[in-house]
């Protein structure tokens, strides 16, 4: 009953981070196809594709670096080491869970802050790139607060999976 109740939330976190991982792989087909176009343009006409730097580096750079971070909290499968741990008694290894587990959940939260500010000051000045053309940056300083709330949240849940499962 309580594993059933607890699942939904688990298949919704997985939903949302399946949709950042495959944003995530929109943007690197979107580099790909960018500097492909410009290095052919550049090659055939001596004519390089405008901007192609400015949108790889703030367009797509971002989502690919951080929107993935979610899939990795879901699935388990950042980095860790359990040179020790798995001597720990029962007791030891709940708490080394927990602990580990608030700490990711303090950290993601202070990120989702500092960047949620970060984001909305950028909109409010309109902020903008220079390069050959000013390209507005604004809307994308928002993929920082979203991937790292979505952390957040599954890094919680998985949390209080975890804590339960511990053995």
């Amino acid at each position: 009953m309580i594993l059933n109740a607890l699942s939904r939330p688990f298949v919704l976190l997985d939903r949302v981070a399946r949709l950042q991982l495959a944003i995530a792989a929109f943007a690197v087909m979107a580099i790909l196809l960018a500097i492909s176009l410009d290095v052919a343009l550049r090659t055939a006409f001596s004519a390089p594709l405008t901007g192609t730097m400015e949108v790889v580096s703030f367009y797509c750079m971002i989502p690919v670096v951080f929107l993935p971070i979610m899939i990795l909290e879901v699935r388990g499968e950042h980095i860790d080491t359990d040179l020790f741990y798995r001597f720990f008694p029962v007791a030891a290894k709940r708490l080394s869970v927990i602990v580990s587990g608030l700490l990711s959940v303090g950290i993601y939260g202070l990120l989702t802050y500092i960047t949620f500010e970060q984001a909305v000051s950028s909109t409010g000045r309109g902020e903008v790139a220079m390069g050959v053309n000013l390209m507005p940056v604004w809307p994308v300083r928002w993929i920082l607060p979203v991937a790292f709330a979505s952390s957040t949240a599954a890094a919680f849940a998985l949390t209080i999976r975890n804590t339960k499962g511990v053995k």
